[in-house]
């Protein structure tokens, strides 16, 4: 099938596709006048890799995953256990660091409010 017809298949654009492809994430089955024709098998293997892309994995860790995965996947599940867990620790930073901003946004929130209580409280007395 052609690409507009792997995309459609794989619910992707034929941009993403062709990202995936020049990443060497997925290869076309054969090559047919010049253009490469892919398997419908590559509709869920792209979807999965762009479920990877879109959880913040970068080309490069997918493609460690599908390599190990295709070599020997029983042998090869702790590798990639620890770049998820690698991910998911830079998830709980990046969480961390917003729960801190937010936190201070609200202290923040909190003080102007009391000064506006505060400066209205002022201009009732003078009046």
């Amino acid at each position: 099938m052609q690409i507009r017809d792997l995309a459609r298949l794989a619910q992707l654009t034929p941009r993403q596709l062709r990202r995936y492809e020049r990443e060497g994430l997925i290869r076309p089955a054969t090559i047919a006048q010049g253009q490469p024709r892919y398997a419908a098998q590559t509709a869920p293997l792209a979807r999965r890799i762009n479920v990877l892309v879109d959880l913040g994995f970068t080309t490069g860790e997918i493609r460690t995953f599908l390599d190990r995965i295709d070599d020997q996947p029983s042998e090869h599940c702790a590798p990639i256990s620890d770049l998820q867990g690698r991910r998911i620790a830079k998830i709980d930073a990046v969480i961390a660091k917003l729960k801190a901003t937010r936190a201070e946004l609200v202290g923040l929130l909190v003080t102007d409010e009391a000064l506006d209580v505060q400066h209205q409280a002022t201009a009732i007395r003078r009046q």
